[in-house]
């Protein structure tokens, strides 16, 4: 079936992960990805809608005119009394997020060294000697099966798309003790 054809089913992919911690809290986790008619390409948006016990998350991917979804945009809910409120990231996770950012900081700045060191992809980084240490706010979260990405882009010309950022992923298990 192609990509256009299951565009006009919408939901084509539904997954769900369930943790139960020791402590006996339970973590609820299930997204839903549709498929929507791009009018700039033949190729659909991808719009990702992820729950997390009472967060929602939604990405919404668009193609270039290659096919290659290399702009997305991301927005974060919160239920509250029957209806998601929009919310920024830093208002899904608790006090302890600074260590969390810390871990991600560190991870990007490898992958940024890794990248501009390389003798293949260190021309996309001529003239930039650093970049910044980001905040919670500043980062995209989308999730891949039972994973929660962490995303920063680089605003790279087109020819360095393969290196135009980096994702720091996490087991979503693993950030528990950083969510409210």
């Amino acid at each position: 079936m192609t990509l256009q054809i299951r565009a006009a089913f919408l939901t084509l992919i539904f997954y769900t992960f369930s943790a139960t911690f020791c402590d006996g809290q339970k973590m609820n986790f299930h997204c839903i990805e549709k498929y929507k008619k791009s009018d700039n390409t033949e190729d659909s948006i991808i719009i990702q809608t992820c729950f997390l016990n009472a967060y929602k998350f939604v990405t919404t991917s668009y193609p270039d005119y290659k096919g290659r979804y290399t702009y997305s945009e991301h927005k974060v809910f919160v239920l509250k009394n029957h209806k998601y409120l929009d919310i920024t990231n830093s208002e899904v996770f608790n006090g302890k997020q600074n260590s969390l950012v810390k871990i991600i900081n560190e991870k990007i700045q490898k992958d940024f060294k890794d990248f501009s060191a390389d003798g293949n992809t260190k021309d996309c980084f001529t003239g930039i000697d650093s970049i910044p240490t980001y905040k919670m706010d500043d980062l995209g979260i989308s999730f891949y099966g039972n994973e929660i990405w962490f995303e920063v882009n680089w605003d790279l010309s087109s020819a360095c798309t393969s290196v135009n950022g980096t994702i720091v992923s996490f087991k979503i298990n693993e950030i528990k003790k950083y969510l409210k």
